[in-house]
């Protein structure tokens, strides 16, 4: 691979996770010209990577780096953030299943944690992710068992936006994890046995 391919992955992410381009669609391609690339004084960092990783692990090092701070430059990336990511595949099912039974054991019901509260302020389980007690990546499981973010997007009263970056952050993610092979009939029976005993 060359650093102008890892380039375009590169773009088509931060692309997908900043904008409404969808980079799962396009092929995580985008219409960079090699000689813009060619101009960049960060090339370097996209040619390292390209001898580093293969495309599959090129475009799983961009989204970990990526889901961690959209605005991240190339040359901050950095492989614990990438460490970590892989860490948290390894160990999906299970990491779901402590995250719901972190949600059951503060009362929340099924139901209760994929909407919001009686007064539309808040999710318990975007603010349990906020607060760092449940994973990214058990929301996007749960979002593809339920598909409950885009309804909660409407209902959430939102003034500042904040709700709206973290779900359409997620709604993002989603994209990208469905292209991998995904545990769902373990998780679904992991969230069944929390929920329902």
């Amino acid at each position: 691979m060359s650093g102008y391919t890892a380039y375009q992955i590169y773009q088509s992410l931060k692309l997908h996770f900043t904008t409404d381009y969808d980079a799962v669609k396009y092929n995580f391609k985008t219409a960079v010209k090699q000689a813009t690339f060619e101009k960049r004084r960060d090339r370097y960092f996209f040619e390292k990577l390209s001898r580093r990783f293969n495309r599959e692990q090129l475009i799983e090092y961009f989204t970990a780096n990526l889901i961690e701070n959209q605005n991240v430059w190339i040359g901050d990336m950095c492989d614990n953030v990438y460490s970590a990511y892989t860490a948290r595949y390894d160990k999906l099912t299970y990491m779901f299943e402590q995250d719901m039974k972190t949600l059951s054991n503060k009362g929340y019901t099924f139901n209760e944690i994929c909407s919001a509260t009686p007064d539309f302020s808040q999710s318990p389980v975007l603010e349990a992710l906020r607060g760092g007690q449940i994973s990214i990546e058990s929301v996007v499981l749960l979002d593809i068992l339920v598909n409950f973010l885009k309804s909660l997007e409407s209902i959430l009263s939102d003034p500042l936006g904040i709700n709206k970056d973290l779900l359409d952050l997620l709604i993002s993610y989603k994209s990208i994890m469905l292209q991998k092979p995904l545990p769902k009939n373990k998780i679904k029976d992991k969230a069944l046995l929390v929920f329902t005993t």
